[in-house]
C-alpha cells in the first residue's frame, strides 16, 4: 500500500473532494447519499392535530345495547298494538279443515270467510280450525255449532250451541268471550276445552291463565290446570283440580248441593269426608265453596284453608260476616297460579298451535 504522504495530488478527494473523482467512488457516493447528515434545525414541520379522545369500549357498548334494546322495545309495542286492533266486523279466516264443514249451510274450506251473524257446523269426524282476528286461534271439534257473534278491537264474542270447542287466547282479560246455555265464558288471557251440551250440561277444562263463568247461579274462577262441570240447565259445580280423587269430588257436589238447596245442618258428614280426601292442591275447590257459601266459613272447611294459606295471607271469620266474598282476596292471591292480571306472562300462547285438532280436543284424564 501506497503511504499516505506519497500519495499524488490526484487523489486528494477523498480528504478534500479536490482532484480528479474516480468511478467507483462516485457510484458509492450516489448510493450513500440518502443516509448523509442533514441540517433540519430551520425546516418548519407541520402540526398534526391530536386525535380526539375516544369513548371508553364499554361505554359504547353500553350505548349501542341501549338503542338496541330501545329499538325491539318499539318493534314490540307496535306488534302488541296491530294484534289489538281488529275494524269492526271484519271476517275471520278458517285456517284449515278436515271432513265436512259448513258455513251458513255452504260447505266451506281452507281460507273461508266466517263472519259476524254466521253460523260454523262441523259434520261427524269432522273438525275446523279458525283464527280469531289476531289475537289467538280455536278448533271447533264434530259434531259442533259455533256462531260469531261480534268482533272488533277489544271486544270478540262467539256462541257455541253445541260440541266441543278448544280456543287459544293472547289478548287482556274479556276480549274473548263465549255464550253457551250454561252462561258465558270469558277468557282471561288462556287456552282452554269448553264442552256444551244442548240441555246447558258441559265441561270448561283449563290449561293455561284463567278463564270466568258468569252465569244465573254464580260466578266461577277457573285456574290452569283446573275444570268445572256444568249440570244439566246450567249450574256450575265447584272448580276442582284434575288431580282431585273420586271421593273427594262426590263429597264437594254433596256439600254444594246440600248447602244451595238450605240443608247446611245436614253437611257435617258430607264436610268430614270432603277434609278427609282434600290435598293442599284441593284449595282452589274449598275457596270456591267458601266464596260461594260463606256459612261453612263458621266450620272447618275455614280452617283447613288457613292451614294451608301463608301467614301473612290474613282472612278471618269476622271479614268474611261483615264483607263476604271480598274478604277472601288475600287467599286468592295466595293460590298457586298465575296472576290474571298477569296475563301477557302467559307469552307460549300467542304462538300457534302445531298439534292436531284430535289432541287439541282430548278429553283431559280424571
Amino acid at each position: 500500500m501506497t503511504p499516505i504522504d506519497d500519495a499524488s495530488p490526484g487523489d486528494d478527494y477523498l480528504w478534500d473532494r479536490s482532484g480528479a473523482i474516480d468511478d467507483d467512488v462516485a457510484r458509492l457516493e450516489r448510493q450513500l447519499s440518502l443516509y448523509r447528515w442533514r441540517d433540519v434545525s430551520s425546516v418548519r414541520v407541520a402540526r398534526v392535530p391530536a386525535p380526539a379522545p375516544r369513548r371508553p369500549l364499554r361505554a359504547r357498548i353500553g350505548w349501542a345495547m341501549a338503542a338496541t334494546l330501545a329499538m325491539l322495545a318499539v318493534g314490540l309495542l307496535g306488534g302488541y298494538e296491530r294484534r289489538l286492533r281488529w275494524p269492526v266486523d271484519q271476517a275471520w279466516q278458517v285456517a284449515d279443515v278436515a271432513g265436512t264443514v259448513r258455513i251458513d249451510g255452504a260447505t266451506a274450506g281452507a281460507h273461508a270467510s266466517f263472519s259476524p251473524g254466521s253460523v260454523l257446523e262441523t259434520g261427524r269426524g269432522a273438525h275446523a280450525r279458525v283464527r280469531v282476528a289476531r289475537i289467538g286461534e280455536l278448533v271447533l271439534g264434530e259434531g259442533a255449532r259455533l256462531r260469531l257473534v261480534e268482533t272488533r278491537s277489544g271486544r270478540h264474542r262467539t256462541r257455541l250451541e253445541h260440541g266441543r270447542m278448544w280456543a287459544r287466547i293472547w289478548a287482556p282479560p274479556g276480549s274473548f268471550g263465549v255464550d253457551t246455555h250454561a252462561g258465558e265464558v270469558f277468557d282471561l288471557g288462556c287456552e282452554f276445552v269448553l264442552e256444551a251440551g244442548q240441555e246447558g250440561a258441559g265441561s270448561l277444562t283449563v290449561r293455561s291463565g284463567w278463564v270466568q263463568v258468569d252465569n244465573a247461579w254464580r260466578e266461577v274462577l277457573v285456574p290452569q290446570g283446573a275444570r268445572v262441570d256444568f249440570e244439566a240447565g246450567g249450574r256450575p259445580g265447584m272448580p276442582y283440580d284434575l288431580g282431585a280423587s273420586a271421593a273427594f269430588l262426590s263429597a264437594l257436589r254433596d256439600v254444594d248441593a246440600r248447602v244451595a238447596q238450605g240443608q247446611e245442618g245436614d253437611t257435617q258428614e258430607a264436610v268430614a269426608r270432603l277434609l278427609a280426601h282434600a290435598r293442599p292442591q284441593d284449595a282452589i275447590s274449598l275457596l270456591s265453596l267458601v266464596q260461594a257459601h260463606p256459612a261453612l266459613a263458621d266450620g272447618p272447611v275455614f280452617d283447613r284453608l288457613s292451614s294451608w294459606m301463608p301467614a301473612d295471607a290474613r282472612v278471618t271469620r269476622a271479614g268474611i260476616r261483615a264483607q263476604g266474598a271480598l274478604a277472601l282476596s288475600p287467599w286468592w292471591d295466595a293460590l298457586p297460579y298465575p296472576r290474571i292480571k298477569h296475563w301477557w306472562m302467559q307469552w307460549p300462547d300467542v304462538f300457534e298451535a302445531r298439534a292436531d285438532a284430535r289432541t287439541l280436543l282430548r278429553e283431559t284424564p280424571r
